[in-house]
């Protein structure tokens, strides 16, 4: 997800000074009846040909999409596995520009050609899709995984031979002695399995863990973790058999950490209408959101999925938001958020004019 946040605040920066800028969305699910056909290769096909239009009979501005929307079409037609849910891409011949963000989720599909890249939907991407570390234990083995763009790859951890025990000679030991020694065993090896963790959370930045497995070993991994990650791990534990397929751990996951986005964001959004009311830390409103941000105020963009903004409108919030290091925040179905209009911020100091 780093990459994301990295490819967004270079797009923010990005000026193409008179050139325009093509920036494609997909949503690259097949049809249910055809697996091999995707609609949004069609949708694709006719935005191209609706923007060349615009831009006939000829001039540079036509030259440039032309061959920014071949290189687009080449990429699809030479990269674009079955797996892959969606696509966004961003490209500007005249100044060298062409990227590609491949997503385990699909975007909504959006082509459009403007003097800025369009953000909006990579700033959903980073908000919505966080890195998260799950770990699948059982008593003696542990399986990690990690959620990049929407996709969810396992890791290698330790070999087997440092990572689990073996069932060593136990003869002579009484009943009591045996669960000890079990018990010893068991709270060693989740030593093991909570370091591990932490190492991928700390390599990969992570801001959620998913405790996942069976009933005695996840108690032990959670008490082997150090505090400071305790406000990374969520409530809700899974039990899933430690052989359950990649694709069936991503299918459980999914749920949770959609609703653990959406409860952070009603926080956020609830943050915000505090500090309005008590005329505190936070602005409300298109214009007073658009100021605060311009002038490296915001700390928080809180922006309602329903918010009644033109999408230029939205773009440049998020433009704003990121050049200023400010967060984006998008939230939905928030009521009080909406009536007041769907936009704000979250400031880091209180404005003079309060």
């Amino acid at each position: 997800m780093q990459h994301v946040r990295d490819l967004l605040r270079q797009l923010a920066n990005f000026d193409p000074g008179d050139a325009l800028v093509l920036s494609v969305y997909l949503d690259m699910r097949p049809h249910n009846d055809s697996p091999a056909l995707r609609p949004s290769l069609t949708v694709l096909t006719d935005r191209f040909r609706q923007i060349e239009k615009t831009l006939l009979p000829r001039g540079p501005a036509l030259d440039n999409f032309r061959l920014d929307a071949n290189r687009v079409q080449r990429f699809l037609d030479e990269h674009a596995g079955p797996w892959l849910q969606g696509v966004a891409m961003f490209a500007c011949n005249s100044h060298g520009l062409f990227e590609v963000i491949e997503t385990g989720v699909p975007f909504e599909n959006q082509v459009v050609l403007e003097p800025f890249p369009d953000l909006f939907q990579l700033a959903r991407l980073v908000d919505e899709q966080e890195t998260a570390v799950v770990a699948l234990v059982d008593t003696n083995t542990t399986r990690l995984f990690v959620t990049r763009s929407g996709f969810l790859e396992e890791v290698a951890g330790p070999d087997d031979d440092s990572f689990g025990y073996r069932q060593r000679n136990t003869g002579g030991l009484n009943h009591k002695q045996y669960q000890r020694h079990v018990q010893n065993q068991r709270e060693s090896f989740a030593r093991e399995a909570a370091a591990a963790l932490e190492e991928l959370v700390r390599q990969e930045g992570a801001k959620r863990v998913i405790l996942a497995g069976d009933a005695v070993a996840i108690p032990l991994l959670h008490r082997a973790l150090s505090p400071q990650f305790e406000p990374l791990i969520q409530e809700e534990i899974l039990r899933l058999d430690i052989r359950t397929p990649r694709h069936v751990v991503h299918r459980e996951i999914t749920p949770v950490l959609a609703r653990v986005e959406g409860e952070e964001s009603h926080t956020r959004a609830d943050q915000l209408v505090e500090a309005v009311r008590e005329q505190g830390l936070g602005v409300i409103g298109l214009e007073e959101t658009r100021h605060a941000l311009e002038h490296g105020q915001g700390e928080v963009l809180v922006l309602a999925e329903e918010a009644p903004l033109s999408e230029q409108e939205r773009n440049d919030l998020v433009r704003l938001a990121t050049l200023s290091g400010a967060e984006v925040d998008l939230v939905t179905g928030h009521e009080i958020l909406q009536q007041l209009g769907g936009v704000g911020a979250l400031l880091r100091y209180r404005p003079r004019w309060v």
